[in-house]
């Protein structure tokens, strides 16, 4: 009997394949968003997506689950815009195409006369409705990180006195002490960040070397988790979980095989208890860290990473020595009497998604159209464009102008905020558009900023205000879609977010 012929008995006693693999992992993922990022007790979308995320580390296979999942993913994703991360925009736009897809493959098993029950419940064996959608997302994935890579091709980054890669390995030396702290460790982290965001998704991508990609991807992305800036483990968590969806078949195959065959030895309960009682400590560390305000869930949702982390790493390095070098990716010809247990259905051709990279692309070039700076996957880029400035090597400062956000700058010569104090201290420029944001949200206070050259005092007291433009908050499409980072008034870009 073959290999696939196994693996679809397997895949029929436990329900295990793809698509459930991932969702596992994902649930895990999605709640150390929530502990990276203590917002979700403030908003009731939030509240049901941890409880969503419970279920789906509990029952990973359900389809029904995973489309509430990925709907109300997308719906927070947009709620909290724009002060979110760009890892999150990206599982945003995901989800929001992985919703789309459900649900017109819903309706065209409607169309057929099939049976909703038979459609929501996905007998094993029957191919998964999102199958087709993940060539635009393996394009998708890595047009991320080369995107990421354009922006970083600037002056600044290459420079350790102030590139974004010094900083952070900076950082994440403190908490790894036997890395070296000199000049030239800094040097070797920004040439290979470089080289790796650019490498690893083709690597990971390829026929040929996809095992060297996924131990380099491993390997590169655990180490980032180290940086204490919020949001990078819970980046690597959810990269863990997408690899499931772009690695070969084989590799998936003998990962059901081994989780089956860990299931028959130890039994499934074990297996639950595990899974149950991750989920409550991850449950105490969110309910906990809702009662605080100094982001405690974020350092606990760390040392569960750690824990977490090296158990999906082992998995995944098990599961790759134990992968057939000779198996093909596709199935081959079975026997007739084998035909039944191993031969499935085509999965449905999702044309349309190849939107999602389209949209990957269009909101990664934002920079370069004058549009918004932040969330356009240029994080940790020390890329400039603002003020009729670019620091970058080669890219024009405009592909084309659609709009002046980054061309007016503000000055802050003095405030009453502390906030505006700040960016006063650190010879801050802000975007106009994002001063009014700030400005529209203050009840009281008071102003002297530099606009185009002019001298301006803006003043509030108790609501009244001596500019109406300034205190006119924007709609809530424009606030949501722009958003743009402070720009350093001396000549370097230094490092921010």
């Amino acid at each position: 009997m073959t290999t696939h012929a196994l693996t679809a008995r397997a895949e029929g006693a436990s329900g295990l394949d793809r698509w459930s693999l991932f969702a596992g992992l994902w649930g895990w993922a999605l709640l150390m968003h929530q502990a990276t990022f203590d917002r979700w007790q403030h908003s009731a979308i939030g509240c049901v997506l941890v409880l969503l995320a419970m279920g789906l580390v509990l029952a990973p296979r359900s389809l029904p689950l995973f489309f509430a999942t990925v709907t109300v993913d997308a719906i927070y994703g947009f709620q909290s815009l724009p002060e979110t991360a760009n890892h999150l925009v990206f599982e945003g736009l995901v989800c929001a195409v992985w919703c789309v897809g459900i649900l017109l493959g819903a309706l065209s098993a409607w169309r057929r006369g099939e049976p909703p029950a038979q459609f929501w419940s996905r007998p094993a064996g029957a191919p998964h409705p999102l199958d087709g959608s993940r060539g635009p997302l393996k394009v998708g994935l890595l047009l991320v990180y080369w995107i990421s890579v354009l922006h970083k091709l600037n002056y600044d980054f290459v420079d350790p006195a102030t590139s974004c890669a010094s900083y952070m390995y900076r950082r994440v030396s403190e908490s790894l002490p036997f890395l070296p702290q000199a000049v030239w460790a800094e040097h070797l982290a920004i040439w290979g960040t470089l080289l790796a965001e650019a490498a690893l998704p083709v690597l990971l991508l390829s026929r040929r070397v996809w095992q060297l990609g996924l131990v380099a991807a491993l390997s590169f992305h655990l180490m980032l988790g180290f940086d204490p800036t919020p949001g990078i483990y819970s980046f690597t968590g959810l990269l863990f979980a997408m690899f499931v969806l772009v690695l070969p078949g084989r590799f998936v195959d003998t990962a059901v095989e081994r989780l089956e065959a860990l299931r028959a030895r130890v039994g499934s309960r074990p297996l639950l208890y595990v899974r149950v009682a991750g989920m409550l400590v991850m449950a105490s560390v969110l309910a906990y860290g809702a009662t605080r305000s100094d982001h405690w869930s974020f350092y606990a949702g760390f040392v569960f990473f750690l824990v977490w982390s090296t158990l999906v790493i082992g998995g995944y390095l098990v599961t790759l020595f134990a992968v057939p070098t000779v198996m093909p990716d596709v199935a081959p010809e079975v026997p007739p009497s084998e035909a039944p247990s191993s031969r499935k259905a085509a999965a449905p051709a999702l044309r349309w998604a190849w939107a999602l990279p389209c949209l990957l692309l269009l909101n990664g070039l934002n920079p370069y159209l004058g549009l918004r700076t932040q969330l356009s996957f240029s994080m940790f880029s020390n890329l400039r464009t603002e003020g009729g400035i670019s620091n970058h090597l080669f890219m024009p400062r405009r592909l084309v102008s659609l709009a002046g956000y980054q061309e007016d700058l503000v000055e802050i010569l003095e405030s009453d905020d502390a906030d505006f104090s700040e960016y006063q201290k650190q010879q801050l420029l802000l975007p106009y558009f994002e001063f009014r944001r700030m400005m529209s949200g203050i009840e009281n206070v008071r102003v002297t900023y530099l606009r185009a050259g002019q001298r301006h005092t803006f003043e509030c007291k108790d609501g009244h205000c001596n500019d109406a433009e300034l205190a006119q908050p924007y709609s809530g499409l424009l606030r949501r879609l722009l958003y743009f980072r402070p720009v350093d008034k001396g000549p370097r870009m230094l490092c921010r977010h």
